[in-house]
């Protein structure tokens, strides 16, 4: 079970955080992880330089201590499909109040998704896949969620589920995207503002890359009543990188949710 393997990631992760500051030891381990699976596709320099800038903080025996967190992050999603990161953020108390960061509880999560999914058994029985829009995604939980509902009902997330997350938050941004990446979820994960539409960094799971997503996007809706999302050289990340598939990607995505081919979670 998920829960099993809390106790021993927050016995690790403090053996780090006893000499640095707790936040931010979730947030570099975060983000280390992530750069490191963006990176075995990018292959991108400035990548590299903003993961190098964050493990030099940290001594020998503590930077050997984060390969321990992504063992125990991986054995737990294996385990059984769940917002792990999520749960660990709640239980090292990182909620944040005037940020509304309090991560909903997964079984929660599980009866929304099951509604959610409701008479789109049907479209998925009779379309090659389904897009999901998740406008403030936090961890993933309600994508993960929906995720494990579809296997239960006989249908697979990565090759029937297309996935477009957004958060406003780098970090919960990011901890979607190392979840969504290692339970193979096809999906954009984007960092920046939902109602402004202001995206500062883009990232995009491995499954999306090798079941090629982005021919599926454009051979589905090309000829279908689609609008057309356009991501063009995204700029003002933080480090002053840009982080994209190339300088010019296309996604179409429906317009009607009547259609059953598309589900927006609020």
């Amino acid at each position: 079970m998920i829960n099993n393997y809390k106790p021993e990631f927050i016995k690790v992760f403090n053996q780090i955080s006893h000499r640095h500051n707790s936040y931010t030891v979730f947030r570099d381990f975060i983000f280390m992880f992530g750069i490191s699976m963006q990176n075995s596709f990018l292959k991108s320099e400035a990548l590299e330089d903003e993961y190098l800038a964050i493990a030099k903080k940290y001594n020998h025996t503590e930077i050997n201590l984060f390969p321990k967190l992504c063992g125990l992050l991986i054995l737990a999603l294996e385990s059984e499909m769940g917002d792990f990161l999520g749960q660990i953020f709640m239980s090292l108390d990182f909620g944040e109040s005037r940020m509304g960061q309090f991560f909903s509880p997964y079984s929660l999560c599980r009866l929304l998704s099951d509604l959610s999914l409701g008479d789109k058994k049907e479209a998925l029985s009779n379309k090659p896949f389904i897009t999901l829009s998740e406008p403030t995604c936090g961890a993933g939980g309600m994508i993960i969620a929906f995720a494990q509902s579809m296997v239960e009902s006989g249908f697979n997330p990565s090759q029937q589920l297309f996935v477009e997350a957004r958060d406003i938050d780098p970090l919960a941004s990011m901890m979607c995207f190392v979840q969504l990446s290692l339970l193979g979820i096809p999906a954009i994960i984007i960092t920046g503002n939902s109602l402004t539409m202001e995206e500062n960094r883009v990232m995009y799971t491995a499954t999306y890359y090798l079941n090629n997503w982005r021919y599926k996007l454009k051979k589905h809706y090309l000829n279908n009543n689609a609008k057309k999302l356009n991501i063009d050289n995204f700029s003002n990340t933080e480090d002053g990188s840009i982080i994209t598939e190339d300088d010019s990607i296309e996604a179409f995505i429906p317009n009607q949710v009547e259609r059953g081919e598309n589900l927006i979670l609020f």
